[in-house]
């Protein structure tokens, strides 16, 4: 971080060519991870922390941290009002660390942030500020700054239940456990998750997947998760099929209004609404027609890009599964690119994962 040198000969430090200053990841981490986009730095702090973080590199071989202390700068800084003397090595970068940690900045953005991740995207400013002093005065304690959340009011207000939309990956990963799905080793369900628009590990960006609704939900990504819970339900997702659902046995020949009462109790929790029972005991979605025809007029497309130039195997593998607009590439062997025709409990079920219902958390 800060320099990333070539490898040299022993005793050959005059092959060192002069390297401009990298500001890449002093900005980030005070943007993205510490302090916030406003929390109060600038762009001479930029600067001061790539100084202090020069020399800061990796083992290309084994991806191990390096310190390497000829490349360092080790002349004197003031990182957001702190000097740092001169003659130091790494102590300079780990001080950093230390300062923007302790910094006021960094309690609200991170109190923030977990805020939003367990109440509602809409965080509650006393809250954050409640929260915030407990991080400060813990001297940055997560545990401690998570506890202060989950007791509060706020985050047992009827406002904040179910009040988080659930991502991608999420979905998923409850649709298979809600159906007691057997796990899949091969890449297929990495791919449905990419389909969905979250590859694995597949973030453009160094601030990581969006934790808000509005990053997710949108007339393509909607008619992809109804189109999920019905191949879920028809068998076409690995591992998953009514037969591995321990609830199959005891709905199976019931009344159309029982198995909509069981589905609701053992896939939703026995929550929903008057229209989400309506669509399961009618087995028609009035969604799917009207989205089909909105996506297809290609408005209100996601912005989950997918780079063609991702490492790692399970994101080659899933590649090809969603195109730069965030939505799935035509591929007929996706089980959410066939359609789906579904009747009796399976029809049940699959309405049942593709509710507005489930994809809440």
């Amino acid at each position: 971080m800060g320099e990333f040198p070539r490898p040299v000969g022993a005793g050959a430090p005059a092959q060192r060519r002069a390297r401009g200053l990298n500001e890449n990841y002093a900005r980030e981490l005070m943007e993205l991870h510490t302090l916030g986009v406003d929390g109060g730095y600038t762009q001479k702090d930029v600067i001061e922390v790539a100084r202090a973080l020069t020399g800061w590199s990796m083992n290309p071989r084994d991806g191990q941290f390096v310190f390497r202390p000829e490349v360092h700068d080790a002349a004197d800084k003031v990182v957001l009002g702190h000097k740092l003397a001169a003659g130091r090595g790494i102590d300079d970068g780990e001080d950093v660390l230390d300062i923007v940690a302790r910094h006021p900045s960094t309690a609200r953005f991170i109190t923030t942030k977990l805020v939003r991740h367990f109440v509602s995207d809409s965080a509650s400013p006393a809250l954050v500020r409640e929260c915030a002093s407990i991080f400060t005065k813990t001297d940055g304690d997560i545990r401690e700054t998570v506890r202060c959340i989950v007791t509060s009011p706020e985050f047992f207000s009827r406002a904040a239940y179910r009040a988080k939309v659930k991502t991608p990956f999420e979905v998923v990963a409850s649709a298979l456990r809600a159906m007691n799905a057997q796990a899949d080793t091969t890449p297929r369900t990495a791919q449905l998750v990419a389909r969905l628009g979250q590859p694995i590990f597949g973030r453009q960006t160094p601030d990581g997947w969006p934790d808000r609704a509005d990053a997710w939900m949108n007339t393509g990504a909607i008619l992809n998760r109804i189109n999920f819970g019905l191949a879920v339900a028809a068998g076409r997702v690995p591992g998953a099929s009514l037969e591995t659902w321990p609830y199959s046995t005891s709905l199976r020949g019931v009344s159309r209004p029982a198995q909509v009462d069981g589905v609701i109790k053992a896939i939703l929790g026995d929550q929903s609404s008057t229209e989400t029972r309506a669509i399961l005991l009618s087995g028609e979605n009035p969604l799917i027609e009207k989205l089909a025809s909105a996506d297809s007029s290609g408005r209100d497309t996601a912005d989950n890009p997918m780079p063609d130039d991702m490492s790692g195997q399970a994101m080659r593998q899933a590649r090809g599964a969603v195109a730069k607009n965030g939505q799935p590439r035509p591929n007929a062997a996706s089980p959410l690119n066939r359609p789906v025709n579904l009747a009796g409990l399976a029809q049940v079920v699959g309405l049942a994962l593709g509710s507005p219902e489930f994809q809440r958390r």
